[in-house]
Order: C-alpha cells, then structure tokens, then sequence
C-alpha cells in the first residue's frame, strides 16, 4: 500500500472494513482486530489516523444493513415479517448510493492536514 498513494490506501482500506463487516459485525471485536494494523499502515504511508478510522466507521457502519451474521438485523427482519432476500432487493440500490458518498467524504481527510492524535 505503501506505493499506492494516499488516496488509493484509503479507499483499499474503506472496501476491506466493507467486506470485513459482513463476517465480523461486531464493532468492538473488529477494532481490536484491524484498527492496530491498518493504524500502523497509515503510518508508513503518511494517511492521517482520523483517515483511517473514518474509513473503518463507514465500512462499518454501511453494511450493517445487509449483514446476514448480524443478529439485530436478522431479528428486525423475523419480527417484522420481512424475508432477507425482499429486504436485500429494497436496501441494495440505497447502500450503493450511501457507499459511493462516503467513498467521496474520504477525500478530505486525505487531502486536508489533520492532525490530533
């Protein structure tokens, strides 16, 4: 990643805590499984950490509406009445919409100088 410039890291870094959501929904045990590796990532490639951890709350955080291994999802949808396949039709075409706007909100946090912590 190291090669791959700033804004090419973060999106990697956005679509991996995507895709990791799916089988890891919980946020906590999540954090404590990538937040140390991607921190030393942004590290060597300059990326601030409020970056990466705005990556990780929005891949966290968009596709908890279709995780199958979330049990408070799957527990609205039985109680609801909703089958997970009608829910994954309705929802699909506004998580691509959100996605790709937090996938645009990356941008400042890689081209503004932040710094905190």
């Amino acid at each position: 990643m190291e090669n791959s410039g700033q804004f090419s890291a973060i999106s990697i870094m956005y679509v991996f805590q995507s895709a990791l959501n799916l089988i890891i929904t919980s946020g906590s045990a999540k954090a404590a499984l990538t937040i140390p590796i991607m921190t030393d990532f942004s590290d060597i490639i300059g990326l601030s950490r409020q970056a990466m951890i705005t990556a990780f709350q929005f891949g966290a955080g968009f596709t908890d509406m279709i995780a199958p291994t979330s049990g408070v999802l799957i527990g609205v949808l039985g109680i609801a009445r909703i089958p997970y396949a009608k829910w994954i039709k309705f929802i699909i075409p506004f998580l691509i919409f959100i996605a790709i706007i937090g996938w645009l909100l990356l941008i400042p946090t890689v081209t503004m100088k932040l710094n905190g912590y």
